[in-house]
């Protein structure tokens, strides 16, 4: 990286920007110069000495095909490390590729990272793989993750498991097709509004946003650091728990998780059925039943409301896309004002491409990149901060609700897959199609607390989540409640022509 001197018109240009007066900036000139030579200095005192990065492994580009059918796969490790031991040994991982796998591609489902190879793992891939996991490769996401749907990745979109004309959602799509289709036991996802819960929903499979900050973030990409959340998905609950106990902070998982659920209080949730223009009403009826269903299992079911729960998606919006473009176009992916840790091969790469080919940032950058831009100048912020202190308000009453019963219950998503688009830059632009499944998943990224997608039916033929929410820690009793569930009242068959290894009929 080099650090180019700055002529006159460089200075005209920034005065113009923050409508400066260009005589005092011109006048800066040599400051700048004297700034710019310690910028210098960092960075050869960071480099000074350092390793150079680990070659790429070996992997091959899965084409669409007989072998990648719903386009799911984009890099499988030609040789995946099979030797591990520990509590996940021999389980097997398809990773989203926003998420860092050292040694292979990291795209996060765009043209603007062509060519970029992380050289270490994310963290919870680490730990995954210190517990023995198999790393078998990486899965297709949405364009930068601007998508709860699976139409806008760089790569094609990616097809539902049980009609691969509809969408699998997303932005985790990849990794939860080839978790439904037996084609790898775990699939690991960020969350920013519901990009694990989405796919999971719609794909017949568990998903799990766990409680913000217990499994880390880092070397996964960032969109607005407060919701972002790795999530992961599985097809059996135990899993999670395992999963948990490999990668989470140090906590009582398995001790959790052995818990009865007999007298536990669910709660159904009144405001998360009926969005109006956006709500199914046969899907609703189908996870109500769910909730009644929970008694079976021992659990006391009652209603509960909680006002704020409708403005959710509302507050969620200034804080993301203001949160965005500090985070994935101001500081180029790093975000700023926090510990670390910062990753500047990944900024450097990001930010060359955006200067370069901003032609390539996808429709729905484009959309958060522009409006986040002429709201947060019109209002100089102050309604993020409105939104900020609603999203307190909005944790509180979540906390209350949870105080009057154990778990929450609702829609993972208001309506069924829908059909995949025929132009998907026009969807973006001319419908709700990338946004309208978060309604209620974001809601839990505002405040934090753990949810957990359980498949629990059908509509014409294709598969409905139940959303479970719990208090802050108490991931392992909701995997617990959908273990008990998926024995005694519904377990998800495997989609058509996939037996539960994922090997075609």
């Amino acid at each position: 990286m080099s650090l180019p001197s700055f002529s006159p018109a460089d200075l005209d240009a920034v005065a113009d920007r923050w409508n400066l007066d260009p005589e005092l900036v011109g006048r800066l000139g040599p400051a700048i110069d004297r700034m710019r030579d310690v910028y210098g200095r960092v960075r050869d005192l960071a480099t000074e000495g350092r390793a150079p990065e680990p070659p790429p492994v070996a992997v091959t580009r899965v084409p669409r095909g007989p072998d990648n059918p719903h386009g799911a796969w984009l890099y499988r490790i030609d040789d995946p490390d099979r030797s591990g031991s520990g509590p996940l040994a021999g389980r097997t991982v398809t990773v989203k590729e926003s998420v860092a796998v050292r040694g292979v591609p990291m795209t996060l489902g765009s043209r603007l990272m062509e060519g970029f190879v992380p050289g270490s793992d994310s963290v919870v891939i680490g730990r995954m793989r210190d517990a023995g996991a198999v790393v078998l490769g990486t899965s297709v996401c949405e364009d930068l993750c601007y998508s709860g749907s699976s139409f806008t990745s760089a790569h094609g979109p990616v097809g539902n498991p049980w009609n691969p004309s509809r969408s699998a959602g997303g932005s985790s799509s990849g990794a939860a097709v080839l978790v439904a289709t037996g084609q790898a036991d775990y699939g690991v996802g960020t969350d920013h509004g519901g990009s694990v819960r989405n796919p999971a929903a719609w794909c017949g499979i568990l998903g799990l946003k766990p409680t913000y900050g217990l499994v880390d973030y880092d070397g996964a990409m960032p969109t607005e650091r407060t919701l972002d959340h790795i999530g992961v998905l599985t097809r059996d609950a135990a899993d999670l728990v395992a999963f948990l106990e490999a990668t989470a902070v140090p906590g009582p998982y398995t001790e959790g998780y052995a818990q009865e659920v007999t007298g536990l209080r669910a709660g159904v949730l009144v405001e998360g059925f009926g969005w109006p223009g956006r709500s199914d009403p046969r899907l609703d009826d189908v996870v109500r039943g769910a909730a009644r269903a929970l008694e079976k299992l021992g659990l006391t079911v009652s209603e509960v409301s909680v006002p704020l729960h409708r403005y959710g998606r509302d507050i969620h919006l200034p804080i993301s896309i203001e949160g965005g473009l500090t985070t994935v176009f101001e500081s180029r992916l790093q975000g700023n004002n926090h510990g670390g840790p910062y990753h500047p091969n990944f900024g450097e790469t990001f930010g060359q491409a955006v200067a370069d080919r901003p032609e390539d940032i996808p429709v729905g950058g484009v959309l958060a990149l522009v409006g986040a831009t002429l709201l947060r100048d019109a209002t100089h912020g102050k309604v993020m901060a409105y939104a900020q202190q609603l999203r307190q308000r909005l944790r509180e009453q979540i906390d209350r609700a949870l105080c009057e019963v154990d778990l929450l219950v609702l829609p993972s998503v208001p309506m069924p897959p829908h059909p995949l688009p025929a132009d998907p830059r026009e969807a973006v632009i001319e419908t709700d199609l990338p946004f309208e499944m978060h309604d209620n998943n974001c809601v839990f990224n505002l405040t934090g607390h753990p949810a957990l997608s359980v498949p629990c039916g059908f509509v014409d033929g294709l598969p409905v989540g139940m959303l479970l929410v719990g208090r802050p820690g108490d991931d392992a009793r909701l995997a617990r409640v959908a273990a008990e569930f998926a024995e005694r009242v519904f377990r998800c068959p495997p989609p058509p022509h996939h037996d539960l290894t994922g090997s075609q009929r």
